[in-house]
């Protein structure tokens, strides 16, 4: 349930609300946003394809998925992430339709062989769209797409859905316990090794030694978190520490909490780094992707070395001392979200017009 889920159901809505026809296939079993896109009353499909690359099991889904789009007849396809790509891709081969793809992750993090595929299959692309400008460069010059053809369609976010709000911040606070005067650090992403949560713990136990007051929030599921709660549990954080698991609606901990944290060694532009701005919360970010551009040091948050325990510490403790400071940076995040990151539904219906 990451970033690029979410920002798929927000694309889909507008385009429905549009009045266009939309139909979504996803490859794997549907999770929770699948279903939300159900009770919202959007076609949705599942191919069932497992967690590994099998060429039986993915020559047959490439058959389904060429009888789906032929049985749709869409006037535009738009692929997200890195095998539904490449599928559609390979699916332009056997049928034609205008095919636009936005990939939602890290290319240069894949290996040699994976890279290759995308370089050889990348011209079936109408429009290759880039959702940070980290990814556009790299498409351009590491992987050769055609820059006619590549637009930038940074992520974006809605403020009117996530906006600070005083008297729905209390209300969380006292429902989940936390006093008005502690300060709560939150963490969206999924439990998994390149988000760095144990770097991220690592961090946060000498600062609760030090400030009792100290809370950190870790909103998401995955296969770190048995490796998480052990951590927890071993360095006595169980007071301090909340596993919130998978979360539908995050707005509700970005409401709470005081500030966000990401120590990712892996990320493209992370919707959630997004969200958190816009609800008005300074953030403490790694510099990799595009988060050094949403996150102007020292005056939207801190960006650092997420491999530096001792740096993270010491800027988490001057969130906790600098209150005034920490929510300046906060109501300046939230302003240059307005300007710098709007919603790309527009960017895309537009796009689709012109490709159409």
């Amino acid at each position: 349930m990451g970033g690029a889920e979410r920002a798929l159901l927000s694309l889909a809505r507008a385009v429905e609300q549009e009045g266009h026809t939309v139909k979504i296939i996803s490859l794997k079993p549907l999770g929770s946003i699948g279903r939300e896109m159900q009770s919202c009353g959007l076609e949705v499909s599942s191919l069932d394809l497992a967690g590994k690359w099998r060429p039986l099991e993915t020559a047959g889904v490439l058959a389904r998925l060429v009888q789906e789009i032929e049985a749709f007849r869409p006037d535009i396809v738009h692929a997200f992430l890195y095998r539904a790509i490449m599928l559609c891709r390979l699916a332009k081969r056997r049928i034609f339709f205008p095919l636009i793809t936005t990939p939602h992750y890290d290319l240069s993090r894949k290996n040699c062989f994976l890279r290759l595929i995308d370089r050889a299959l990348k011209d079936a692309d109408d429009v290759s769209c880039a959702e940070s400008r980290f990814t556009a460069d790299f498409l351009e010059k590491k992987q050769k797409y055609n820059p006619d053809k590549l637009r930038l369609v940074a992520n974006g976010v809605d403020l009117s859905q996530f906006r600070p709000d005083a008297a729905s911040r209390q209300a969380v606070r006292k429902q989940f316990g936390w006093a008005e005067d502690e300060v709560i650090f939150v963490c969206v992403a999924r439990l998994s090794a390149e988000k760095n949560h144990l770097s991220l713990l690592k961090a946060f136990a000498p600062v609760y030694v030090r400030e009792k007051k100290a809370k950190l929030v870790l909103v998401g599921d995955g296969p770190e978190k048995e490796r998480i709660q052990e951590f927890v549990r071993q360095k006595g954080l169980g007071k301090a520490v909340f596993l919130a698991g998978e979360v539908s609606d995050v707005s509700q901990f970005l409401l709470a909490s005081d500030v966000f944290i990401l120590l990712s060694s892996i990320e493209s532009l992370p919707m959630s780094l997004l969200e958190a701005c816009s609800s008005g919360l300074p953030c403490i970010v790694s510099k990799v992707g595009d988060m050094p551009r949403v996150v102007l040091h020292g005056e939207t948050g801190f960006v650092c070395n997420a491999q530096d325990p001792v740096v993270v510490s010491a800027l988490m403790a001057e969130m906790i001392e600098n209150r005034p400071l920490c929510q300046q940076m906060g109501r300046a995040a939230r302003q240059r979200m307005g300007h710098y990151y709007p919603a790309p539904e527009k960017i895309y219906l537009k796009i689709y017009k012109e490709i159409k």
